[in-house]
């Protein structure tokens, strides 16, 4: 992938997307084809993808959830080709302007009126914590189906439960190997979603991960936090170690009930601010 390209792309993107009510999310993100960057809105997101096998650029956009983007249901708006071997820096502009003008043409303004009538769901925006399980999986693939099998389960996920049964023991035994690619992976996941995560998300990073594995791996995978969350953690959710958190009603599903399944959000002890 041209990283200049795809930066110039994402950051024309970028100056149209604010206006309109957007925010661009820190970081990439890996998915099968390729890297992308996502653009949240308080009902609707937008994504910028370079896909790796085909050598093209593709803009796309889905509807927001309790658990942020659908990314099941993406659908694309323009597509252009682009080898990085060949085409230049010219061929990039060309294609951040196709997409920012394609952004601000009448039908995607109408599309965004439409999506704006939608009943409110996420009042920050903010990723909860089934779209935070379901990132970890580029690390732990086996949570897949675990996420698929809590939801199936029961009406209301349980969050808190999930981590700690499910979780916690996958970023203990990976917390082992310090300096490993997927630790440091691991790390810059729980730092991206630390920073844009919603309360529950933060929570469940600092009180119920980081407090729940053992002093040596919480001290590997510290090292390789952003110094903010660190400051924070150290300062703060430190004094939350060995607490207790009040349990979750398991409250399972309904024969006849739609297995899709949401993210109920839990308050834990404590107050968790943004990491500054």
């Amino acid at each position: 992938m041209d990283q200049k390209a795809f930066d110039l792309i994402v950051n024309r993107l970028d100056t149209v997307l604010k206006e309109q009510g957007f925010q661009k999310q820190k970081g990439f993100v890996d998915e099968v084809e390729g890297k992308s960057v996502f653009f949240l809105g308080e009902h609707s997101a937008y994504s910028v993808l370079y896909n790796e096998q085909e050598m093209r650029f593709e803009l796309r956009s889905t509807d927001m959830t309790d658990e942020g983007p659908d990314t099941d249901k993406w659908k694309s708006i323009s597509n252009w080709l682009y080898n990085p071997e060949t085409d230049t820096i010219k061929d990039a502009e060309s294609i951040a302007n196709d997409f920012t003008e394609t952004l601000q043409g009448d039908d995607r303004r109408a599309a965004l009126r439409a999506a704006r009538r939608k009943p409110q769901k996420d009042k920050d925006n903010n990723p909860g914590p089934v779209f935070f399980y379901k990132r970890l999986v580029q690390v732990f693939p086996e949570l897949k189906d675990e996420v698929a099998e809590e939801l199936a389960a029961y009406e209301q996920f349980r969050a808190v439960t999930f981590a700690k049964t499910h979780v916690v023991p996958k970023i203990e035994a990976q917390a082992k190997k310090k300096d490993a690619a997927d630790t440091k992976k691991l790390c810059s996941l729980l730092d991206d979603f630390y920073k844009n995560g919603d309360f529950d998300v933060r929570s469940i990073i600092s009180m119920v991960i980081f407090n729940g594995i053992s002093e040596e791996g919480r001290k590997n995978l510290l090292e390789h936090m952003s110094p903010e969350f660190q400051k924070y953690y150290h300062k703060a959710a430190v004094r939350y170690i060995n607490k207790k958190v009040k349990p979750e009603k398991e409250k399972r599903q309904r024969a006849s009930r739609d297995l899709s399944g949401g993210d109920a959000p839990q308050r834990l002890s404590g107050k968790i601010p943004k990491s500054k």
